[in-house]
């Protein structure tokens, strides 16, 4: 069957529009299908992932020519908002300024996603298909409170296939793939300008380089920030976006201190991920014929669970996360993770308990900064400064780092020169406390 870009709308939509129940059902309705698109024809494979907002689905072109010099390809599915920026503009403007600083050979290059082709199918409003679309909408959790009256489309995206992190098969490969997710996160924000925002463990992958090197990489920009661009902010910068087990503390609260999505509430969902990862996976042996050795697998009755019950409401959850943030004190902070990760990840306990160490004392170090600004407030007097933006400096590119060059007694690969761990790390100039 060929499908036109007009056609799979009407096809998928409807199975993307269902409840998350409905959405483990059997993925063969697509296999052996052919999508034609402005950027060739392609037939479907595999479907690698799916949920009610997004398909993810593997592909090979249709030619046998163009398909024996193209690379593994995967096609994504998903109905964003018309006004967010396409993903591709954000991953070429990305690529394109680490070329005009390194040429073909950026250090970069390796830990940013390569789509071939892109294109959207405008939603028109008060259409059937507006109101399917609706329904889909709706399904991915979004409220009308942030983005109900939003067009939106169906935004078709070909891009060359990466490795999924949970394939990878020892510790040291997960340290490497997290420390590159680091630098290049830092590395989009201080160069082409661009936040992720959601960070979570389906967008961080890998890629083997010609030395067969791991390579992490930061992928899916859906829900990312050109912060040079005032109309990509305007339509991004004060929605919350993430998913979220993933989601940092103020961004999950009805009262937040900091609402607007800024840098450091990446490098907390990025620490979430490497916690839930390593507290709830474990590494078991293979099946006989397996040739890949140990496989990840959850684990019986994993920990942070309540993390992911789908009833939970955001308010609720971000209290979960700040009681086990602040209420295990830094000193019993190693014993309780030696019962909280899993036995294969024991080697990370330095890595999470000093990241949460940091949270906690940044966490705490605000409260008594806004005690302060109350008093002061009262008494008439001149507020305290206090670096709202790193939790007085107590979380910033510089804290991970520090943490995370070394892993099991080695330096793990870094960038060939020092990124700015100085740079400013807010979408805004820095708050004033009166600001808060």
């Amino acid at each position: 069957m060929s499908l036109t870009v007009t056609s799979l709308y009407s096809l998928l939509v409807p199975k993307m529009a269902i409840s998350l129940e409905a959405a483990q059902r059997p993925r063969e309705s697509l296999i052996g299908m052919t999508l034609d698109t402005r950027g060739g024809s392609y037939i479907f494979t595999k479907v690698l992932y799916r949920r009610p907002d997004r398909y993810v689905v593997k592909a090979q072109r249709t030619d046998a020519l163009e398909r024996a010099h193209a690379p593994s390809l995967v096609i994504k599915l998903s109905l964003p908002s018309a006004a967010r920026a396409p993903e591709e503009k954000l991953v070429n403007k990305a690529r394109a300024v680490a070329i005009d600083a390194g040429g073909d050979s950026h250090w970069v290059l390796q830990h940013l996603p390569r789509i071939l082709h892109s294109e959207d199918l405008l939603i028109v409003p008060g259409s059937k298909q507006a109101h399917v679309a609706d329904n889909l909408h709706n399904a991915s959790g979004n409220t009308c409170e942030e983005d109900c009256d939003e067009k939106r489309t169906l935004r078709i995206v070909v891009m060359e296939e990466l490795l999924p992190i949970d394939t990878l098969s020892n510790a040291s490969d997960f340290a490497q793939v997290f420390f590159d997710v680091l630098n290049c996160h830092k590395w989009l924000y201080d160069n082409p300008r661009i936040l992720h925002r959601d960070i979570s463990m389906s967008n961080i992958m890998y890629r083997f380089d010609d030395d067969h090197n791991v390579c992490g990489v930061l992928n899916d920009m859906d829900l990312s920030s050109d912060l040079n661009d005032l109309e990509d902010l305007k339509a991004t910068s004060l929605r919350r976006t993430g998913t979220p087990p993933f989601m940092a503390i103020d961004l999950l609260g009805k009262d937040s201190h900091q609402p607007e999505h800024i840098y450091r509430h990446d490098l907390e969902s990025l620490f979430y991920v490497m916690l839930i990862l390593f507290a709830r996976y474990e590494f078991i042996a293979a099946e006989p014929n397996d040739d890949r050795g140990e496989r990840l697998v959850k684990r019986h009755k994993a920990p942070l669970s309540e993390w992911f019950d789908p009833t939970l409401s955001w308010d609720t959850l971000a209290e979960k996360k700040q009681y086990f943030i602040t209420n295990i004190p830094p000193v019993t902070s190693s014993l309780h993770m030696n019962h909280i990760l899993s036995s294969s990840f024991q080697g990370f306990k330095p890595w999470i308990s000093r990241l949460k160490n940091a949270l906690q004392d940044g966490l705490g170090a605000r409260n008594r900064a806004l005690r302060d600004l109350e008093e002061a407030l009262e008494s008439g007097e001149v507020p305290p400064s206090f670096a709202y933006e790193t939790l007085g400096g107590k979380v910033q590119y510089s804290t991970f780092f520090d943490v995370m060059k070394n892993f099991g007694g080695k330096v793990l690969r870094a960038p060939p020169y020092s990124l700015d761990i100085t740079a400013t790390t807010s979408l805004q100039p820095t708050l004033s406390t009166t600001a808060v």
